[in-house]
C-alpha cells in the first residue's frame, strides 16, 4: 500500500477456484496444471470456523486470532468494530489519517474524531457499519461540504473512508492469514489487505541492532519508534479500474535482493460481484499467496521479514498509482477524476483469521530462484505431498 515504487510485474491467470490449496506453488503461470490440485484439508470460505488446518506450506496449524466481524456494542451501546482488535488510524505525524506520500484523496475517519470543532458524535462521518449481520462494511463517500472546514478538507481531498490496523493489539511472526472480502470496483477505489513490520517501543530497542533500529526511522511518539519502511507484505491490492485484476507481493529494502516482488493476477470476472478469499503464509524461508484457496504466487524470505508484522485493512481512494495506471492508458488522472457519481463505495469484510504452527515446527524447504527444483508445495519435512 505504500507504493513509493513498484517492481517488475509477473502476470498470472487465475482459474475458477474450488476452495482447496493447489499442490504446487510454482511460478505464477497460466498453465491449468499449476492450479486446483487438492493439497490440504482446509476449506476456505464461510461456514464453521476451522480450529485446525494444514497450511499452504503443508504445516499443521491452529487458530490463534480472528475477527468474524460480529459487531460488538460500543460504549454508547451501538454496534461498532472490536476496539480490542483494531485501531482506526495510523499515528505517524501528518499521515495519521491518510497516506500523503501516495497522493491519496481520502481521510480515514471514525466516530471518535470530532475535528477542530469537536462536533457531536451523530454528526461525525463514520465509515464503519454492519448492514448485514457478521459483515463489516467500510464505506468511502464524499464528505458533506458543510463539514470540510471542521476536518481541514478541501475539494481535492474530501472523501471519508475507513482503516483497520492491529498495531499494538495483535502481531504475528510467521503463519497463515486469510481474509474474505467483497470489493468496490469503481474508478478511484483502492482496497487493501496487507501487513507492516511491528513498531518497537524505544525502551526495547538496542543501539546498533538492525532488527530494532536503523537509519530512516521516521517518527517517534509515546515511546514508539516506527520502523523504516519497507518491509511490507501485500495480500491484496486492487484498483477499481482493473475490474477483474488484483495485485499481491512484498517489498523489501533495496539492500535485500528479491527476484520478483510483485504479481498481478487476472480472475477473469468482476471482483466486485461476489466475496473472495485472499491469504498469505510465510515462515523463515518462504512466502506464498492464495486466492480462493489456491496458491497463486510464491517467493523467498529475506531478513527484514523475519520479525512480527501487524495487519491492515483499508479502502483508499485515488493516489499516485492511479495516476500511473491512467497515464499508461492514455488518460491522465487527477484528484477530480474520481468517479463521484458511483459513491458511496463499500468494501465488505466477512472475516480475518490467523493460524500458526506449534513452536519448534521446522520451516519449509527453501524455494529455488527459478521456482522449479525445491519449489512448490512441501510438507514440513521437505517432501512433496502425496
Amino acid at each position: 500500500m505504500f507504493n513509493s515504487y513498484r517492481m517488475t510485474l509477473a502476470f498470472a491467470l487465475i482459474l475458477p477456484a474450488s476452495n482447496l490449496f493447489a499442490a504446487d506453488a510454482g511460478k505464477p503461470t497460466s498453465d491449468p496444471a499449476s492450479y486446483g490440485e487438492p493439497a490440504t484439508q482446509y476449506q476456505a470460505g464461510p461456514g464453521p470456523i476451522p480450529q485446525t488446518i494444514t497450511s499452504p506450506l503443508g504445516k499443521p496449524m491452529t487458530l490463534k486470532w480472528n475477527d468474524e466481524f460480529d459487531a460488538v456494542k460500543d460504549t454508547d451501546g451501538q454496534p461498532y468494530i472490536d476496539r480490542s482488535k483494531w485501531q482506526t488510524t495510523f499515528w505517524q505525524g501528518s499521515s495519521q489519517r491518510t497516506l500523503i506520500g501516495n497522493g491519496e484523496t481520502e481521510y480515514y475517519m471514525d466516530k471518535d474524531y470530532g475535528g477542530k470543532g469537536n462536533i457531536p458524535v451523530d454528526q461525525r462521518p463514520n465509515p464503519f457499519s454492519f448492514e448485514t449481520p457478521g459483515i463489516l462494511t467500510i464505506t468511502a463517500s464524499k464528505t458533506p461540504q458543510n463539514l470540510w472546514a471542521n476536518y481541514w478538507m478541501g475539494e481535492g481531498r474530501c472523501i471519508t473512508s475507513g482503516l483497520l490496523i492491529s498495531d499494538r493489539r495483535f502481531t504475528m511472526k510467521y503463519g497463515y492469514v486469510e481474509g474474505r472480502f467483497k470489493l468496490p470496483m469503481e474508478r478511484g477505489s483502492w482496497p487493501g489487505f496487507w501487513l507492516l513490520a511491528d513498531d518497537i517501543p524505544v525502551s526495547d530497542q538496542k543501539e546498533g541492532d538492525p532488527k530494532t533500529t536503523g537509519t530512516g526511522a521516521w517518527y517517534s511518539k509515546d515511546d514508539i519508534k516506527a520502523r523504516p519502511w519497507p518491509p511490507e507484505i501485500d495480500i491484496l491490492e486492487s484498483l477499481g479500474i482493473w475490474k477483474s485484476k488484483f495485485d499481491t507481493g512484498y517489498i523489501a529494502p533495496k539492500t535485500e535482493k528479491i527476484k520478483v516482488s510483485d504479481w498481478m493476477h487476472d480472475y477473469g470476472a468482476n471482483l466486485g460481484d461476489d466475496f473472495h478469499t485472499w491469504g498469505m503464509e510465510w515462515d523463515e524461508n518462504n512466502i506464498v499467496w492464495t486466492f480462493d484457496g489456491k496458491i497463486i504466487a510464491h517467493g523467498k524470505i529475506t531478513p527484514s521479514f523475519q520479525r512480527p508484522f501487524y495487519l491492515l485493512i483499508n479502502l483508499a481512494v485515488g493516489g499516485n498509482w492511479y495516476s500511473q495506471e491512467m497515464k499508461a492508458k492514455g488518460t491522465p488522472y487527477t484528484y477530480w477524476q474520481v468517479d463521484w457519481d458511483t459513491m458511496p463505495w463499500k468494501m465488505q469484510c466477512d472475516y480475518v483469521r490467523v493460524y500458526q504452527a506449534a513452536a519448534g515446527t521446522p520451516p519449509s524447504v527453501p524455494f529455488t530462484d527459478d521456482g522449479t527444483a525445491g519449489a512448490g508445495h512441501h510438507n514440513q519435512n521437505g517432501t512433496a505431498p502425496q
